[in-house]
């Protein structure tokens, strides 16, 4: 895929044991889109809290590396709070997972992760950051219906691209056979999706199966996010180059040296009305 040779390959930050290497790169680069997205998330759960009545949000969090969305959003912290935690030493497994112990929390929010680093779910789940982490590539199909639970809301940040329709589908059919086997229809209890998109991608396949399963998928009104510093020059001219290839004016946003992305939510068409709703309430 064109969009993925422009961007830098991260690989070797993903698969060590602890997120310093990871949090060290992305400090560099000023990569701080989960700060912005944290609110945006945060809203989506509340509204779901209130609407469901439940004691619990199941949250899963496709693409979560080491479970950064789920520390900045149970523990309410900032990409900084991490750094300063994490960069200004190297604790071990024990001493992180104290870290988070001693922070309150939000206990309404229970998080599930996917990712196909296991070390990075593996950091994630020892330091009780989130559930249960499922190290599967989303693309293959296969999920593991029993490991995860009916979730309230999907989330990702910064992963749209790598993966694509197909994983989608994979989820939908997920959520198809958990539906079936509690005997739920999908207007009874619809997921809501939430996630950031880098406008490189084109998401018109993605659009096409939510259609398919039934679903409204909508860029929300809100502006372009910022997602990260370019690494290097090159990085910044097949950026933008790309995006004016496909007529996307880059003035104010890419031309300023960042990516940028949009943000999406979706839920059930028959739940569209709410939808509209929660959409209105992110722009507050």
């Amino acid at each position: 895929m064109e969009e993925l040779e422009v961007k830098k390959d991260f690989t070797n930050i993903y698969i060590q044991k602890s997120p310093n290497a990871y949090l060290k790169e992305m400090k560099r680069l000023d990569y701080r889109i989960p700060n912005e997205t944290k609110p945006l998330y945060l809203s989506i759960a509340k509204q779901l809290y209130k609407k469901l009545s439940k004691k619990k949000i199941n949250i899963i969090d496709i693409g979560s590396s080491y479970g950064i969305n789920s520390a900045l959003m149970k523990y309410n912290l900032t990409m900084s709070d991490l750094d300063d935690f994490f960069l200004e030493q190297e604790p071990s497994i024990e001493q992180s997972k104290q870290f988070f112990e001693n922070l309150s929390s939000y206990d309404t929010l229970d998080f599930y992760q996917i990712d196909i680093s296991q070390p990075a779910l593996k950091f994630s789940e020892n330091t009780g950051l989130c559930k249960k982490g499922i190290c599967v590539n989303l693309e293959s199909g296969n999920l593991p219906i029993q490991d995860l639970p009916q979730a309230d809301m999907i989330i990702a940040t910064g992963c749209i691209g790598y993966i694509g329709y197909k994983a989608f589908s994979n989820l939908f059919e997920l959520i198809k056979k958990q539906q079936s086997k509690s005997n739920l229809e999908s207007s009874e209890k619809g997921t809501v999706f939430a996630f950031s998109v880098l406008r490189i991608f084109d998401m018109e396949k993605i659009q096409k199966v939510f259609d398919h399963y039934g679903y409204s998928l909508v860029k929300s009104d809100i502006k372009p996010i910022r997602q990260r510093r370019f690494s290097d020059s090159e990085e910044k001219y097949k950026t933008i180059s790309l995006l004016h290839g496909k007529g996307i004016d880059t003035k104010w946003l890419e031309d300023d040296g960042h990516f940028y992305a949009d943000f999406y939510i979706a839920s059930p068409k028959i739940l569209e009305t709410n939808l509209v709703s929660m959409s209105e309430k992110l722009k507050s």
